[in-house]
């Protein structure tokens, strides 16, 4: 019953073909240090740098084949060789600029979260839709190689029917930005965990209900800590358990693991964002457990395969994964999640 799992199996396919030209809007941390190496690395076209910090974008620039530099967002639409948008400016800036570019007629590759409110990731998902444009986000994790392996065990049956999806992170991000923003924890980054469990189960769920607290002495806005329920269709026969505790003092005992359990045995998958193993344990063989280390990373592969579905998308003339109307449901959930937190109560998701 135990796979033979090769990295050709669950690395994300790249495009071949490069013909399309990427710009970026946002020149800050995010594409410094994640989506530049990526790009280089993976051979895409980058002939566009915009930030309002120049030199920011000359930084960015300067990697690639001399691509346009600018702090003038409508230089960089007028360039004809610009046809993918990545828009990598924080959330709530989001909006007026994409009325921009979708009306310049470029499709837009947008960083997660795609809006602070679902009302406004609604509004553009329809900007998006009556251009005529793609519109994409980047929730890269689903990319990733140790991610991609849990959703292969699914996809195969290897597990059997799984029944539970559990979640745990420990870390530390009580400080700077992510300590300034309103519920950084849930909306902001725990969106990764949150889309993931829609990617592993294939569902979104009926209801959730999240529980959080702060912590005494946090420097954070928000609470640093959740746990979230996800309350699926009786006929699912699955339960989802989402826990992120952000403000863990002992780094030595740091941990990030997913958990799923089947019928026909269990899945674990420690550090996904490092060196990650994957451990594997079937009811019909009691005694044995075979563990894999998995290639690839969340640094390259992730960010690397995001875009790649981007393009693939684009050549293929096609509804990309994780497109903004299907990142609705993610920031349904997490919307729901703080006000669950909030109110106490479990809250139904709007459709």
């Amino acid at each position: 019953m135990f796979p033979d799992l090769q990295p050709a199996d669950y690395q994300p396919v790249l495009p071949s073909k490069l013909r399309y030209g990427i710009g970026f809007v946002g020149c800050g941390n995010i594409v410094l240090r994640s989506q530049m190496p990526a790009y280089k690395r993976a051979g895409y076209r980058v002939v566009a740098c915009c930030d309002v910090t120049v030199e920011k974008a000359r930084d960015i620039a300067a990697n690639f084949d001399d691509p346009l530099v600018t702090a003038n967002v409508e230089e960089l639409l007028a360039h004809p060789e610009v046809q993918v948008v990545d828009l990598a400016v924080h959330a709530h800036q989001r909006l007026p600029l994409v009325e921009q570019i979708a009306a310049a007629g470029k499709h837009i590759f947008s960083q997660k979260p795609l809006a602070p409110s679902l009302r406004e990731a609604e509004r553009i998902v329809e900007i998006c839709r009556d251009a005529g444009v793609t519109l994409m986000v980047n929730q890269q994790a689903r990319w990733a190689p140790p991610h991609r392996v849990l959703k292969l065990l699914v996809e195969r049956g290897v597990l059997g029917h799984v029944y539970s999806v559990t979640h745990c992170y420990r870390a530390y991000q009580d400080y700077g930005w992510y300590a300034e923003h309103e519920d950084f924890n849930i909306v902001d980054h725990g969106i990764h965990y949150i889309d993931l469990s829609r990617y592993f189960t294939g569902y979104t769920p009926l209801r959730v209900k999240a529980t959080t607290t702060t912590v005494p002495g946090q420097n954070a806005v928000s609470p640093m800590i959740y746990t979230i329920l996800l309350e699926y269709e009786p006929s699912r026969q699955v339960m989802t358990t989402l826990h992120f505790n952000n403000i863990v003092s002992g780094p030595a005992l740091y941990d990030h693991l997913w958990v799923l359990d089947g019928t026909l045995g269990s899945a674990l998958l420690s550090d996904p964002m490092g060196t990650a193993k994957l451990s594997l344990s079937f009811k019909d063989s009691p005694e044995q457990l075979q563990t894999f280390e998995i290639a690839g990373t969340w640094g390259y592969e992730g960010f690397a395969g995001s875009m790649g579905e981007m393009l693939l998308a684009l050549e293929e003339g096609r509804e990309p994964e994780c497109s903004g109307r299907d990142n609705l449901d993610s920031i349904r959930m997490a919307v729901a999640a703080v006000e669950s937190s909030n109110s106490g109560e479990s809250v139904e998701l709007s459709r």
